[in-house]
């Protein structure tokens, strides 16, 4: 069971009804680390009786390596590639080092949305991407180049991002952007999953803003600490946010850092540390887009 997802999870429902009847289409999910993206697509895979199923997850180790991240998604159908024309099946030899050398961007594409259509010849097809803001450029372009262009093949294709995802910017497609939950439904979560007061459960939907994976990993540090929050952190909620942090300027990163270790509550204070760092107010832009 998902809380509060009854939207996300509806317009998942059509599209892979829509890919059932024959017709394709693509959604993307965006959203900050922990709102439950994972957790959709997730839904998408136990809802796809009858479907073959690609799925892959970026991951940050290659983000570096093109084509790493669609050779991941395409493999097991890679098979299939002996059915497309000669341009097409040497275009990804070439993408992924099979053979020959990698052609443009625009064949290797065509060649994507050409494997995908295949391999639904024998049925409707769900492709899941999970973690897209750590994929590598080229295979995000090529996916896209397909999911922009897939019409009556059967095919689904999901991404999911964070919400400043670089590689997915202006992509032309549906999207979904993932709040917090609201309070009644994030009450509801931490009522199945934690057995708190009324008062810390409040607290807690509070401080999180509503943060799925925060919900169901503070409850135990909550029943062992006294007085109000703010909280210590689990390990695994800090690994979620660690990567946004490290995608900000150096600058915007120290004033920040010094904003956290300020306990006056002067700014004057806290601008006057900044500067011996290099960082002034101006530097908090790039946090402030984010909705820090």
């Amino acid at each position: 069971m998902l809380s509060g997802r009854a939207v996300e999870q509806d317009a998942i429902d059509a599209l892979l009804a829509s890919a059932r009847s024959g017709v394709s289409g693509a959604l993307v999910l965006r959203g900050e680390p922990g709102i439950g993206k994972t957790a959709l697509l997730d839904y998408a895979r136990e809802k796809a009786d009858g479907m073959q199923v690609l799925r892959c997850v970026g991951a940050e180790s290659e983000a570096a390596l093109p084509y790493a991240g669609l050779h991941l998604v395409l493999r097991p159908v890679l098979g299939q590639t002996t059915k497309l024309p000669p341009a097409q099946r040497a275009a990804l030899d070439g993408a992924f080092g099979l053979g020959g050398v990698p052609t443009d961007p625009f064949a290797i594409g065509a060649a994507v949305l050409a494997l995908l259509a295949e391999a639904a010849e024998t049925g409707p097809l769900l492709c899941l991407v999970d973690d897209a803001q750590w994929l590598d450029r080229s295979s995000v372009a090529a996916m896209l180049f397909a999911a922009r262009r897939l019409d009556r093949e059967g095919v689904a294709v999901l991404f999911a991002a964070r919400e400043y995802a670089e590689v997915l910017v202006s992509t032309g497609l549906p999207e979904r952007r993932l709040a917090g939950l609201a309070e009644p439904d994030a009450l509801l979560l931490l009522k199945a999953h934690a057995d708190l007061t009324d008062d810390q459960r409040r607290q807690l939907v509070a401080e999180t803003h509503g943060n799925p994976l925060a919900l169901l990993e503070l409850p135990a540090v909550v029943s062992t600490t006294a007085g109000p929050l703010p909280l210590p952190l689990t390990s695994r909620v800090q690994d979620a946010f660690h990567h946004q942090v490290r995608a900000l300027p150096p600058a915007c990163q120290a004033l920040l850092l010094v904003a956290a270790a300020d306990d006056t509550g002067d700014l004057l204070v806290l601008l006057a540390a900044a500067a011996d760092l290099g960082a002034s107010s101006t530097d908090l832009q790039p946090a402030e887009a984010r909705g820090w």
